[in-house]
């Protein structure tokens, strides 16, 4: 039997860590911006960079949870305290926020869908190296990413896609078992006609 390569090893062992799992502390600014550089290290036809993102230092999360709110009080008229309450959570439970953002470039050599591509690249890659330097993270989209006057107020151009917000921290709970998954259903052999 081969030994797994570290590196390997602490892919195979990457999971999404729900908020509530995560604590303080979170990673340093230095930590973070290696994280950003190992982003940056990934696949990307033409450097085009068609990805940003934005950290959400702890003197904007108070205001950062006002616009969770407002946001699911629009996309949820009735909903209930405890829902606001979860709404605001988002933004204050975790030590390290950022949202990414996507923006591809039309018309540039690369096709937006390479460019789309590269972006996810980059951002498992930043969640990646959140999960090798110790650190637990998760990617949380769904309905507020599209929510225009959050999008406004958070700087984002009609041409750009908010495609989640990256939530990191300390493991304070162990997260769930990562399912199996049966790599027949991704993975196939070509045989030709």
């Amino acid at each position: 039997m081969t030994s797994t390569h570290p590196l390997l090893a602490a892919m195979l062992s990457r999971r999404s860590v729900s908020p509530r799992r995560l604590g303080l502390p979170g990673p340093s600014a230095a930590q973070l911006n290696v994280m950003v550089d190992a982003a940056l290290r990934a696949p990307d036809h033409g450097r085009i960079l068609p990805w940003r993102l934005i950290d959400f230092g702890d003197a904007q999360r108070a205001a950062l949870a006002q616009l969770f709110e407002d946001e699911k009080r629009r996309r949820t008229p009735d909903a209930t305290a405890q829902d606001i309450e979860r709404a605001r959570a988002h933004a204050t439970q975790t030590p390290t926020m950022l949202a990414f953002i996507v923006r591809p470039t039309p018309g540039a050599a690369v096709p937006v869908h390479e460019q789309w591509l590269a972006a996810g690249a980059a951002l498992g890659q930043l969640v990646l190296a959140a999960h090798v330097s110790g650190f637990g993270a998760i990617v949380l989209s769904g309905q507020r990413c599209e929510d225009e006057p959050l999008r406004q107020a958070l700087g984002i151009a009609p041409d750009e896609t908010l495609a989640g917000f990256v939530s990191m921290g300390t493991v304070i709970a162990a997260p769930l078992a990562a399912p199996q998954i049966d790599r027949g259903r991704v993975l196939s052999d070509w045989t030709p006609d």
